[in-house]
């Protein structure tokens, strides 16, 4: 028997979003005290992590491109 899957508060996923504009991968998984292979796993089950992840690389990379 393994252990239940870990999920994150909508309020931690909204900080996913604001986080991945500055961390990295594993950068988040520390942040959330979580390993970087649980972290991606998360990403996923939960297609609103996956989306929230990406949305916080795209935004830090417009930001630097408009620059």
């Amino acid at each position: 028997m393994g252990r239940h899957p870990m999920d994150l508060t909508e309020a931690q996923k909204a900080e996913v979003e604001t986080l991945a504009a500055v961390l990295t991968a594993q950068q988040i998984a520390d942040y959330f005290g979580i390993g970087r292979t649980t972290f991606f796993a998360m990403m996923q089950r939960d297609p609103e992590i996956a989306e929230r992840y990406k949305r916080g690389k795209a935004r830090a990379i417009g930001s630097i491109a408009q620059s």
